[in-house]
């Protein structure tokens, strides 16, 4: 590989582990917002649009921690290419 092209992929790398976190982190504080509304909203008082948006919380939330998922697999690709680059048989 060229220099410029291990660059970019070491650039992607640091990218995607940046990314990763990040949407762990949007990830976990869901849960936490779903767990409030959960608790304190869900009552047979509460409108079906209210019951409906804690219930999305919760899907966004699996959605969010399925995309760091994949993201950090992809990381992973992206670092053993780094890898098998840096030591060439």
């Amino acid at each position: 590989m060229t220099s410029s092209t291990q660059l970019a992929l070491k650039e992607a790398v640091a990218q995607n582990a940046e990314a990763v976190e990040q949407i762990k982190g949007a990830s976990n504080e869901l849960d936490v917002v779903h767990a409030v509304l959960s608790t304190h909203v869900v009552s047979p008082q509460a409108s079906t649009d209210v019951l409906a948006a804690v219930e999305r919380t919760d899907e966004i939330g699996q959605q969010l921690a399925e995309t760091a998922e994949a993201l950090q697999r992809t990381t992973g690709l992206l670092r053993q290419a780094e890898a098998s680059d840096s030591n060439p048989s």
